[in-house]
């Protein structure tokens, strides 16, 4: 091991822990490490991770909890600030996988099938389980007595008590469907139920997808076969036509359908996110319109089919698709995530449309909610609210939006927060990416009471937090930097970025970490990066890569790349990228665009040009061709790809699956067919019945070994 401190921000963070800062609504008070350490109740210390507790459990008077750590139970009384140990815990309760004997038979046509689904029992029926960007075929009434099933593209209501099967559509094909979406809708906004039954089962709504004019991508199956298929799906390609979306309900009772009239713009909006409301009997949706500004969440009436506007949110880039509604208890008043600050906030608001007051405020991200306590008129929920922007922190405000306060001390990250019934109290974890984690109990006020659990702490940290600026010179950006655990300062060592890179992502948090997986694989020094265009620091940073992919995401991550290589232990000429579907494309256009900081890249099933992917997610993040052409143009790895000429020491390696029906193969064949042009060597590897996944973690570090490692020892033997 090294003894190097490779952390160059471990000394802000010592800093913080030599103090506490107790934070109330109108006083600060300080304790001194000493303090707190007086305070800390003994545990076991035999790993960094021993600071994490589970299964919390407290009492009804909010006086003591029980918790597990490293392999026990335990009891803590707040009165007598005394641990008890209470045996074993329980162990962790196994996933159970389905039998491989229960693979389900489904509605769906064989060439819609990427992978045979699973069962799940339901009302004493085997039903298949969705597979990635499918939808459910049949849903169960609420009181179990009716089935829905969306088979050969029609529905039909099944009772298996009576036997009585009703058609309820007959005009459905592949291109005009009802009861179920397709891949995209899936795939993009999480479509997975496409049949909805009305609180009292007297009603079925159900979707009806006009597909006509949405073109079909067709891939090729079976392609070890002696004899491939065609397998068609309809995809709408950036800029083309989108699907036809509305919803029908059927009256079981008056055996009668009614279309309904969703709004003029119905062939340029999603609608999704369907879902029944409790509080008024409703169903829900959510459409968003193709330019991907505003949300508007709708409610519909079974009995009369009248439509009604609930709430609706918009922004100049784009919108999210589904914020998260909180419902209270009387299912009619909810808890809404709001940017219109640009600034992810808290909203409460009522099903009649009506906003009642405004929760949060403030610059700072909320992130989740933690615990709702009508009883207590209090909500509590984490933030970035931190000196340090990734700091996630403890908050509670009242539900009529007074008295909002931070309840963590340390500048820290902290996690895992959980609140005695009483709201007196509360156990949160903390940590930063040097410190490993503590589980503390504080009062609601944020005064410490005792330290639960704490890690073991690690002289060598193999991960260190780095900071450095954006391409615009002047945003601080946060990255990790990975050692191999045998890493010698004296030494010089290839450095490969893993990225995936996508806006409305995050990879970088100020959480303990010790190392990455990849170093295990040789000799490498792993960066990660998150630049503009990702999570947690609000929608100004976030929609700086709007309408720029290929261009702010990657010239930030070739920033910090940069700022690493300045050290002395990067060898020089062996700088790497590697990444996944969008971090595919990363790695493509990093190699090309910035072939003067990367040296070799490893693009595993990558889009390459983005009207080559599908409508929902591109068009949110880069407005149309028709509306960006630039955008597109300087987004298309082609382009770049005239950098290599001459540069025979640069290296790319293509990994693509010929089953792919998310980022289809021609993105790999038309990079191909440019570098072919510009005579430019390349190495590819295509997978026969390989998805958007393929087993290609070998042959991508079989590469970087070839041109890192290999290289050197061929030298040498020479």
């Amino acid at each position: 091991m090294f003894t190097l401190n490779i952390n160059k921000n471990a000394a802000s963070y010592t800093a913080a822990l030599l103090a506490v800062t107790i934070l109330t609504a109108c006083s600060t008070k300080i304790l001194s490490n000493m303090d707190v350490e007086k305070k800390a109740v003994p545990q076991k210390q035999n790993d960094p991770r021993a600071g994490v507790i589970s299964d919390i459990k407290w009492a009804e008077d909010g006086k003591s909890l029980e918790f597990a750590n490293s392999g026990m139970r335990y009891s803590f009384s707040i009165d007598e600030l005394k641990t008890s140990e209470l045996g074993k815990a329980a162990p962790k309760k196994k996933r159970k996988r389905p039998e491989k004997s229960k693979v389900a038979k489904t509605t769906l046509p064989k060439e819609h099938v990427a992978r045979k689904p699973r069962t799940v029992e339901k009302a004493g029926r085997d039903i298949a389980r969705p597979t990635r960007g499918r939808q459910w075929m049949t849903e169960v009434s609420h009181d179990e007595n009716w089935f829905a099933v969306s088979k050969d593209w029609n529905v039909w209501l099944e009772n298996d008590k009576t036997g009585e099967k009703i058609q309820v559509t007959s005009e459905g094909n592949m291109k005009f469907r009802f009861g179920t979406a397709n891949w995209v809708y899936g795939e993009e906004i999480s479509v997975r139920h496409g049949m909805w039954f009305s609180a009292d089962d007297r009603y079925l709504a159900y979707y009806v997808f006009d597909e006509r004019p949405v073109k079909d991508f067709y891939l090729l199956g079976k392609n070890s076969s002696k004899v491939t298929t065609m397998v068609p799906e309809g995809y709408s390609k950036a800029g083309d036509p989108n699907p036809i979306v509305t919803l029908e309900i059927y009256d079981r009772k008056t055996k009668t359908k009614k279309r309904l009239d969703v709004g003029e713009q119905k062939r340029d909006q999603y609608l999704y996110n369907v879902k029944l409301t409790k509080g008024t009997g409703e169903l829900l949706f959510n459409t968003k319109d193709r330019s991907h500004h505003q949300v508007d969440v709708r409610a519909i009436n079974f009995a009369t089919g009248k439509i009604r506007n609930v709430v609706s949110e918009r922004q100049d880039s784009w919108q999210d698709s589904s914020p998260r509604m909180t419902f209270l208890s009387d299912e009619q008043r909810f808890i809404w995530p709001t940017e219109k600050t640009l600034w992810k906030n808290y909203e409460l608001r009522n099903l009649n449309g009506h906003k009642i007051t405004t929760l949060t405020n403030g610059d700072t991200e909320v992130i989740k909610i933690v615990k709702v306590d009508e009883k207590g008129n209090q909500l509590f929920y984490t933030a970035y609210s931190d000196t340090h922007p990734l700091n996630a922190q403890l908050h509670s405000v009242g539900l009529d939006g007074k008295n909002q306060q931070r309840l963590t001390p340390l500048s820290m990250h902290y996690s895992k927060a959980n609140i005695s019934p009483d709201n007196k109290y509360f156990t949160a974890q903390y940590e930063s990416i040097d410190t490993t984690p503590t589980t503390a109990l504080y009062s609601i006020s944020g005064k410490l009471i005792a330290v639960l659990a704490k890690g073991k702490k690690v002289e060598n940290n193999l991960t260190e937090l780095l900071t450095f600026k954006a391409q615009d010179g002047v945003t601080d950006l946060f990255g990790y930097l990975h050692f191999p655990a045998d890493f010698d300062a004296s030494k010089k060592y290839p450095l490969i970025l893993a990225t995936y890179g996508a806006p409305n992502t995050k990879a970088i948090y100020n959480r303990y970490r010790n190392g990455h997986w990849d170093t295990k694989k040789g000799p490498y020094l792993i960066i990660q990066v998150d630049g503009r265009g990702t999570n947690g620091r609000g929608k100004a940073f976030k929609a700086a890569a709007w309408r720029k992919l290929g261009d702010v995401e990657i010239g930030d991550s070739a920033n910090g790349v940069k700022h690493v290589m300045k050290r002395p232990y990067v060898a020089e000429g062996k700088v790497g990228i590697h990444g996944h579907s969008y971090g595919g494309f990363m790695a493509a256009i990093a190699i090309t665009k910035y072939s003067d900081v990367f040296d070799v890249a490893v693009n595993g099933a990558g889009p390459t040009d983005w009207e080559y992917y599908d409508s929902i997610y591109t068009e949110s993040l880069l407005d149309t061709p028709q509306l960006n052409p630039e955008g597109y143009k300087n987004s298309r790895v082609m382009n770049y790809v005239h950098n290599l000429v001459g540069k025979p020491n640069k290296k790319l390696l293509i990994m693509h699956g010929l089953m792919d029906d998310n980022v289809h193969p021609t993105n790999a064949f038309k990079l191909i067919e440019e570098l072919d042009h510009w005579g430019i060597p390349y190495e590819s590897r295509f997978f026969p019945k390989g998805t958007h996944g393929f087993p290609g973690n070998s042959t991508k570090w079989a590469f970087f070994k070839k041109h890192f490692i290999d290289s050197d020892n061929d030298k040498k033997n020479k």
